[in-house]
């Protein structure tokens, strides 16, 4: 029993090492063909339809891949690009210039003391003495103007008022359009003015 054994042992291991010589030869045939048929193909010679049809230059690829790549436009782009910085820097320092003027124009009007302060407020508001008032009084049974309140010199403009007046559209109330027209025509005489002038113009000079 233990001699059918070690029979059937040595027979199964020899099959295995005739099946493993097998297919080692077997790969490294595979191997070899496809090392030949890569240096068959490297070494082959250019087609000619290939040599007829590929596109004709000389170029150095020497220089391509180790110098820097000739750039026969740098200087001009350079140059306008330089162009374009001193054109930036120059219109950002004159509107640094207009903003510094309109601030010198407009500074004799801040508040900076408690006298211009009060007076102001006194202005907006009134003293105790004499308050600013609401509307107009339509007799002595009237008690409706009477009322404190900032809108004493006519109610805010509102923002369809705005719109309107910028876009010329009519509106119900002449009187107003005729004003707003003529605040349209004061501004723009004013840029006018301004642009000739080469400065701004106060308010009270509008």
């Amino acid at each position: 029993m233990s001699e059918i054994r070690r029979q059937n042992l040595r027979e199964g291991v020899s099959s295995l090492r005739v099946r493993q010589q097998k297919e080692t030869r077997q790969m490294e045939a595979r191997s070899a063909a496809k090392r030949a048929d890569r240096e068959k193909r490297l070494h082959a010679p250019e087609r000619e339809d290939e040599r007829l049809t590929a596109p004709s230059n000389n170029l150095d690829l020497d220089a391509l891949f180790n110098k820097p790549i000739p750039d026969p436009t740098r200087e001009a782009r350079l140059k306008r690009k330089r162009a374009n910085v001193a054109a930036r820097a120059h219109q950002k320092q004159k509107e640094r210039m207009d903003s510094l003027h309109t601030l010198y124009m407009n500074a004799r009007d801040f508040i900076v003391t408690p006298e211009q302060l009060d007076k102001a407020v006194d202005e907006a508001f009134g003293t105790p003495e004499k308050p600013v008032r609401f509307g107009q009084s339509y007799g002595q049974w009237d008690t409706f103007s009477q009322g404190k309140s900032i809108w004493t010199l006519g109610k805010p403009m509102s923002v369809q008022d705005m719109l309107n007046r910028a876009n010329q559209a009519p509106s119900s109330r002449a009187v107003e359009d005729a004003s707003g027209t003529t605040a349209i025509r004061k501004e723009r005489i004013r840029r006018i003015a301004e642009i000739l002038t080469g400065g701004k113009m106060d308010e009270e000079s509008r």
